[in-house]
């Protein structure tokens, strides 16, 4: 039986900027719904974290530069990753790939308006430690990520069995770099 997937993208992110993602698991057996509640796996990414639902025993959960770093504003972070946007050649990335990805967030943002202010309203109160300690929880952050803390060990010390995994790129690197990340899927959830 094909593991199930759930992708739960950012406030700039939907299916058109998580295609080739999608594209790529399918490719290696995986199956993919909308529905978290019937995932085998649940894949957030950024602000999609805030959608986790309470994980069942039988899931695991991966989730992707999460918006959490204590001490440090939303606008804060928000500035920062408009400055680190701009370097978007350093990553690896061609102003065609960067343009594109461009277009589609906004075009996300406007299109799914009451979602977008949702998510800005409730981020402040995003709790990554709660939903570490909920089970088998994998953790990336890219190395050039504006959102996420690079301080990250009081999290393993509260779930020991959370795993992190340090991965080059910035913020939106599993959009433009798809493979790398199910890679890492096969490897760490083999079935």
């Amino acid at each position: 039986m094909r593991a199930s997937v759930c992708i739960l993208p950012g406030i700039f992110s939907g299916n058109r900027t998580t295609s080739k993602f999608r594209s790529l698991l399918q490719k290696s057996g995986y199956h993919i719904t909308n529905d978290a509640s019937k995932a085998d796996i649940i894949i957030a990414h950024s602000a999609g974290c805030l959608w986790v639902p309470p994980l069942l025993d039988h899931q695991r959960l991966v989730i992707i530069n999460p918006p959490y770093w204590p001490g440090k504003t939303i606008r804060e972070r928000g500035k920062a990753r408009s400055r680190s946007n701009l370097r978007f050649r350093q990553y690896g990335y061609t102003l065609r790939q960067w343009l594109t990805r461009q277009l589609w967030g906004i075009y996300y943002m406007l299109a799914e308006y009451a979602r977008a202010r949702h998510i800005i309203r409730q981020m402040p109160f995003y709790n990554l430690e709660a939903v570490v300690t909920t089970g088998s929880v994998l953790l990336v952050r890219n190395k050039h990520d504006d959102w996420l803390t690079p301080e990250l060990g009081e999290l393993q010390y509260r779930n020991p069995r959370l795993k992190i995994v340090q991965l080059p790129g910035d913020h939106d690197d599993f959009n433009y770099n798809p493979q790398t990340y199910v890679d890492l899927l096969q490897s760490e959830y083999k079935e």
